[in-house]
């Protein structure tokens, strides 16, 4: 959980940079979600899941099913944030706080059960 939680600040805080900076809600969101995404591969590798094979085959493997499984979970969000920001016009930085719980359930579940296995 503590790793999720420093990831939801990650994705927060750039998301609400993005915003700021003028970027769309879809390209805020894939922004905060790029550079989350790294930060949580190696925190979740070392130490959640513990898994400390860098052999190059491995951890390609590793990786592509990590980055597959968020793929997934960022389409979602992004759909779900273009749906309450651009189409119901629920406040943006509040909604993409709401999504982030989501997001850290559903990439937990993801990597638990089918990367760091």
């Amino acid at each position: 959980m503590f790793f999720g939680v420093l990831s939801m600040i990650i994705g927060l805080g750039t998301y609400a940079l993005a915003i700021h900076w003028n970027s769309s809600t879809a390209g805020a969101n894939t922004i905060s979600t790029v550079l989350a995404v790294l930060f949580v591969y190696v925190t979740n590798k070392l130490f959640v899941f513990q898994t400390l094979d860098w052999a190059l085959k491995p951890l390609l493997t590793e990786f592509g099913k990590f980055c597959g499984a968020r793929v997934i979970v960022f389409l979602s969000e992004t759909a779900l944030l273009l749906l309450l920001v651009d189409v119901l016009g629920f406040h943006s930085v509040i909604m993409k706080a709401c999504t982030l719980v989501l997001v850290v359930l559903g990439n937990y579940l993801f990597s638990k059960f089918f990367v760091f296995t």
